[in-house]
């Protein structure tokens, strides 16, 4: 194992261990440079058409799952533009969280926030309890929040939003989506699931996914101002003919094309992949720090890790740099206090271990 002291032959920039963007393979980057194809030439109803079953069979479902030319927010600002008819419940638990409930305001929806302590998990009875207080049309959640490592039970909470009728469940899997299995179809009704292209996908950053329930298109028809680029109707529309409504990045979805075969191919070891890397993380935090998460609704995607030994978390990533490696501090008020190790991306066993050697190095240097 290099040392921290070792100057090995540098990359470029260093190996990402942050929460996004993460790590890509030569291999997946490669078809990025494949040949551009006209987005409205039969090579691309070709690649469209692809994508669509392959995101279907990713997402265990066979409602539409809608591939857009845009970040993760784009898939959340989509799902409340055309999810919530005017009251939404927003259960904010974590800065992502917080990122719904703004979107939710900035788009004109009357937003009911709850706020969560930081750090634990969005429990299935606290939404229960809440939803009893008003009457709401739509329930926001984040899955994986990624600013606390904290990973709700996304499962059992939508059985608590499918015990009301007509309220819509709304989701933002950016980070847990490809990091652990999301089967739409095993589980109950979730009405908008985002991801994004460059979290446990491991791809660059541009592309969102957006999987949807079978009802979601009828309450888009019932909502106006949904929106250009946004618009539900119109991706759908697209979506049938295997087309976009808007000139996407076609590069992009020639790696999503490839990411998503590969991970289809062999999906116990993608996901163990990042079990293992979880667990190795998780169980070396214990031990020299604290675990910043409530005990149980560890994140999968990423560990955060309480700052108990007081160390400075920018001097550690300076010594990281010089052995081109990057992790990434607490955000927003928790910086300094906590760092987060990502589990996503190009990374193997081994490179953790080399890192959280390195932070013991760093740790006994002080």
């Amino acid at each position: 194992m290099r040392t921290i002291d070792d100057h090995p032959v540098r990359r470029d920039v260093p190996r990402l261990f942050i929460p996004g963007p993460v790590e890509v393979e030569d291999e997946i980057l490669q078809a990025m440079t494949r040949p551009m194809i006209g987005h409205r030439a039969p090579e691309f109803t070709i690649l469209g058409e692809t994508l669509h079953r392959d995101s279907q069979r990713f997402f265990r479902t066979e409602n539409p799952v809608y591939i857009l030319t845009s970040s993760g927010t784009g898939g959340m600002e989509t799902a409340v533009r055309n999810g919530v008819r005017e009251n939404v419940l927003c259960f904010v638990n974590g800065a992502f969280s917080e990122r719904f409930y703004k979107v939710c305001v900035a788009n004109g929806k009357n937003a009911t926030r709850v706020d969560i302590p930081w750090g634990e998990a969005i429990k299935p009875e606290k939404v229960r309890e809440e939803l009893s207080r008003g009457d709401f049309d739509s329930v926001t959640i984040v899955h994986n929040e990624t600013s606390t490592g904290v990973m709700s039970p996304l499962a059992d909470i939508a059985e608590v939003v499918a015990e009301q009728d007509d309220v819509f469940l709304l989701v933002d899997a950016i980070t847990s989506a490809a990091a652990v299995p999301i089967h739409l179809g095993e589980m109950a009704t979730v009405d908008f699931l985002t991801t994004g292209s460059q979290k446990a996908l491991a791809l660059p950053p541009g592309l969102a996914l957006l999987a949807i329930s079978e009802r979601a298109l009828e309450r888009a028809e019932t909502i106006e101002n949904r929106g250009l680029y946004f618009d539900l109707l119109a991706m759908h529309k697209s979506w049938k003919k295997n087309q976009t409504p808007s000139t996407p990045s076609i590069a992009l979805m020639q790696a999503l094309k490839d990411r998503l075969a590969m991970i289809l191919a062999d999906e116990d070891g993608w996901y163990g992949g990042h079990q293992e890397r979880a667990d190795l993380t998780r169980e070396w935090a214990r031990n020299r720090f604290a675990l910043f998460a409530e005990s149980g609704f560890e994140s999968v995607s990423l560990t955060c890790i309480e700052n108990t030994r007081g160390i400075s978390i920018a001097d550690l990533n300076s010594a990281l740099r010089e052995n081109d490696m990057f992790l990434s501090n607490g955000y927003g008020d928790l910086k300094e206090k906590t760092f987060r190790i990502g589990h996503m991306g190009a990374v193997t066993i081994d490179d953790t271990k080399e890192l959280l050697g390195l932070i013991d190095q760093f740790v006994a240097s002080r």
